[in-house]
């Protein structure tokens, strides 16, 4: 018998106990005294003597029954302790492509189901199951790791409920604790939870558009600097996360002393604190509070230096309505008049972060009176310019045909602003909005 023969049988009398010895007791020993006793039989010179004949059958009958006993032993021992494999399985619902997940136990697998599309964002469920050949206990709990892309991993313990033939998770931030965390999600509330745009929807299927950069524009590789990184639509939400924990632990002068040729560190970081992801606006907020920034902006406003009064200006514009009335009544009236105009255009500068794989979006919703012809022509040549795509004018005039809204991104938070601008001066109205799955 050569070694591979041995090794499977080995690995069958582990995995079947005393069935499998039982079986090969019949299928062997039994032969042996069979053979004896046939040859006693068929003994011819000299014939076989009655003594001989009774032993070689005693030890043939003995044998066989023995076997039978044994059988009988092994299906008692099966019946009373049957191998056995349990299983506890579940789904974690609504993952974004830069959220991870990996097993911290040898016994949890992961099988992720792409999802259906939300605004051009994909999402995914990931299936697990935890497999065990003992019994599930009350409270038993599997480890599951979590980062998004280069952030620090979280730890997640997905507990064991008796009775629940389906356990269903999400992870959401939680500024309590100032983490992510794992919370079950009931399935009904699941399935009815509803997204953010469909919230803002009027029609029943909302297409997304890609919006046409500028010929000149090109993606620029993110400097070392935690302020370019948050600066830099194409970094990562994980990067997002490293940048917005190193300026934690930087003075607060950091935020306020240093600008950039794009825009003041301050009006990235109020940008931030609308971004769809919760950890980001959430640490975003915190970096903000670091900062008197009405001091910072009127300082801004009063200087007589035109590149302090424009960098006050864009942190002014990223302001909520209240917070800039507040900033203009520590002006001089007159400065403060001449800003008001200003201040009232501010929502058209307030725009949302929405991450992705590609980088951050920023979604434009347009709406409009599908029955002012003007209105529909402008906004009609307006998309067939702008929005990426190989139709004919007369096909994009199909697609505007009795449609009222649509919603258009790219990954430029300027070519967005500027966008919503020539919306409305079609006579449509733009709002920038939060797209994707609520998180």
């Amino acid at each position: 018998m050569n070694p591979e023969t041995l090794s499977k049988l080995s690995e069958l009398g582990l995995q079947y106990g005393p069935f499998f010895f039982a079986l090969l007791f019949l299928a062997i020993i039994p032969r042996w005294p069979y053979r004896i006793f046939k040859e006693t039989n068929a003994k011819k010179d000299p014939p076989a003597t009655p003594a001989e004949l009774t032993s070689a059958r005693v030890v043939f009958l003995v044998t066989f029954f023995f076997g039978l006993g044994l059988v009988a032993i092994s299906v008692g021992w099966w019946l009373k302790s049957p191998p056995r494999i349990y299983s506890f399985q579940g789904e974690i619902v609504d993952l974004h492509d830069y959220e991870l997940l990996a097993s911290a136990s040898d016994k949890l697998y992961f099988r992720p189901e792409p999802r259906p599309d939300i605004d051009g964002i994909p999402v995914r469920y990931e299936h697990f199951v935890v497999v065990q050949d003992t019994p599930f206990a009350k409270g038993q709990m599997f480890e599951v790791e979590f980062s998004k892309n280069k952030s620090a991993r979280n730890l997640f313990r997905i507990p064991y409920t008796p009775g629940a033939a389906d356990a269903r998770f999400r992870v959401n931030w939680d500024d309590t604790v100032h983490t992510n965390v794992l919370q079950p999600d009931a399935a009904v509330a699941a399935e009815s939870h509803g997204f953010v745009w469909t919230a803002h929807a009027g029609q029943a299927s909302i297409p997304v558009y890609q919006g046409r950069p500028a010929k000149s524009q090109t993606a620029k590789m993110a400097a070392p600097s935690p302020i370019a990184v948050l600066q830099d639509s194409n970094s990562d939400v994980g990067s997002k996360i490293v940048a917005l924990d190193q300026l934690d632990k930087m003075p607060a002068s950091v935020l306020s002393d240093q600008g950039t040729e794009k825009e003041p560190a301050l009006a990235t970081l109020l940008d931030l604190t609308r971004y769809s992801d919760k950890e980001v606006s959430y640490k975003a907020e915190l970096l903000i509070k670091k900062v008197n920034v009405d001091d910072y902006v009127a300082g801004k406003l009063s200087s007589s230096q035109a590149k302090d009064q424009h960098e006050g200006q864009q942190v002014l514009l990223k302001m909520e309505k209240s917070d800039s009335e507040r900033v203009l009544a520590k002006l001089k009236p007159q400065r403060a008049s001449q800003l008001q105009e200003t201040v009232s255009q501010a929502a058209n500068y307030r725009v949302i972060p929405t991450p992705s794989a590609q980088g951050d979006r920023y979604y434009v919703r347009a709406t409009w009176d599908a029955a002012n012809a003007r209105t529909v022509e402008c906004l009609t040549n307006l998309f067939h310019a702008e929005l990426i795509n190989s139709r004919s004018i007369e096909q994009e005039r199909t697609i505007m045909k009795d449609r009222s809204q649509r919603l258009v991104y790219w990954y430029d938070k300027q070519w967005t602003i500027e966008m919503a601008a020539k919306i409305r001066a079609c006579g449509g109205n733009a709002a920038f909005v939060e797209a994707g799955v609520k998180k």
